[in-house]
């Protein structure tokens, strides 16, 4: 009885241990890819041998630009204040870039005092942008004591020392602005302001162009193309003219529209406001147009994605 008593035990011992090394060699779950798989989790698989410590390539950066023809100060557009109190127009426009986090906007049609507004509304709102503004005249007396009537850019990353970089047309097409007792010609120009995005540098840029002076497309074009190649350009504004103008090819063969395939009509019924990004650096991605009571404009916005590195 001793014997098989023995027997018995020696052989619950060794069925004890044999279960216990098949416990402690069995996989446990995470052990597979590093952690618990769940029920109907698919459990992560460690990547081949060769693809183990290779670079990732970095994702597309998206920039957001917002552009709008405040119809500052015009007495078609009531909403605008000018320089003589309250308005709604700079609310609006700063309500839309802070929801929108525009890394660039843009503005034509902007009284001076509208331009420092818009800054301070922009710290407040918690959306800071710094920027540069050019008047194409000074005799607009619903803009305030200076009478400066023109165009913006303000960039989220900032412009050194609010530098200018203002070409005025040389094709002016003979326009004049008689207001406050006094004529004057109309200095239209190329704003640009030099900035930067995601840690390159980057220009920006802004114009209003007269309808009856379609050589200032060329200007535009021509004063562009004299920049360095490696730095991404975004240009956006009134052009006063449709898509299928002839003047506006000297834009599009080398710059992509963000609303290019909708087209959407942005004043009187038509598309003449556009938001474009250099092709060498950028892809569209979408564009909107956006109607508001303070403006006879749409508000436009547009989506770019920079290719990696910023060339």
């Amino acid at each position: 009885m001793t014997g098989r008593r023995g027997g018995v035990l020696l052989g619950a011992v060794a069925c004890g241990l044999a279960v216990l090394l098949g416990a402690l060699a069995a996989p446990r779950d995470d052990d597979r890819g590093g952690g618990t798989a769940h029920r109907g989790d698919t459990a992560p698989t460690r990547p081949p041998a060769s693809d183990r410590g290779a670079t990732a390539l970095p994702l597309p950066r998206e920039l957001r630009v917002v552009h709008h023809n405040l119809c500052g100060a015009a007495a078609v557009c009531p909403w605008n204040s000018g320089g003589t109190g309250p308005g709604t127009s700079v609310p609006r426009l700063v309500e839309r870039a802070a929801r929108l986090r525009a890394d660039i906007v843009t503005v034509n049609e902007l009284c001076l005092t509208q331009y420092t507004e818009l800054k301070r509304q922009l710290a407040l709102a918690g959306w800071k942008m710094d920027g540069t503004y050019a008047s194409s005249q000074d005799n607009v007396p619903a803009c305030g004591s200076t009478g400066a009537f023109g165009s913006a850019v303000l960039s989220r990353e900032g412009v050194p020392d609010e530098r200018q970089d203002y070409h005025r047309f040389a094709d002016t097409g003979g326009e004049t602005y008689a207001n406050g007792g006094r004529t004057v010609g109309v200095r239209r120009g190329l704003l640009c302001a030099h900035t930067s995005f995601a840690g390159h540098p980057l220009t920006a840029c802004t114009a209003h162009t007269n309808a009856k002076a379609p050589g200032q497309l060329r200007e535009i074009r021509d004063r562009l193309a004299r920049l360095p190649q490696d730095i991404p350009v975004i240009l956006a504004g009134d052009l006063n003219l449709p898509p299928d103008a002839p003047a506006l090819a000297y834009l599009t063969g080398g710059f992509t529209e963000a609303d290019a395939v909708d087209q959407e009509p942005t004043a009187d019924g038509r598309k003449i406001d556009y938001v474009f990004a250099d092709r060498r650096h950028f892809t569209a991605v979408d564009g909107d147009a956006e109607p508001y009571a303070e403006s006879d404009h749409a508000l436009l916005t547009g989506r770019f994605t920079l290719a990696s590195g910023g060339a």
